[in-house]
């Protein structure tokens, strides 16, 4: 999807990525992009007996400084759909069987975040000058669709 979502990199403008030490995600990367066009980092995870306690940072593909490699934006996306979708928490009871399941939840997700919940005093939307209020539940699950 990100091949198709964002214009194909080149050498001088490189795309970026991070992620955690999981061996697919380079290998998803290469499929995609060519190695000469990508900046990868990794943030590595340090454990002991199942526990962290620490971590370190590893430039995998091109020249990314050590301080533009982070992951907090996924680590924080990830906690906040385990606190808000019961399917989404290791070990659950109401683990979700089908993929569709999951599409539909992060779909509502997706819109509660962008059109309703507010920080800063605007939601995603509104800053993108997509939105110009609030939404509320009522307005998203009544609004008017059309069809092209």
């Amino acid at each position: 999807m990100i091949a198709k979502r964002t214009r194909q990199p080149t050498y001088y403008n490189k795309i970026s990525f991070c992620s955690d030490g999981n061996e697919q995600n380079e290998n998803a990367i290469l499929k995609i992009c060519n190695k000469d066009c990508v900046n990868y980092g990794q943030i590595i995870k340090d454990k002991e007996k199942q526990r962290v306690i620490g971590s370190h940072k590893r430039k995998v593909l091109g020249n990314m400084s050590f301080d533009d490699i982070s992951i907090a934006h996924v680590d924080g996306l990830c906690s906040a759909l385990r606190e808000r979708m019961k399917c989404s928490v290791r070990e659950a009871k109401t683990f979700a069987k089908k993929r569709k399941t999951i599409r539909e939840l992060l779909a509502i997700y997706q819109a509660y975040h962008n059109l309703i919940d507010v920080r800063k005093g605007k939601t995603p939307c509104m800053k993108e000058g997509i939105a110009s209020k609030v939404w509320t539940w009522e307005d998203l699950f009544y609004v008017r669709l059309t069809y092209v």
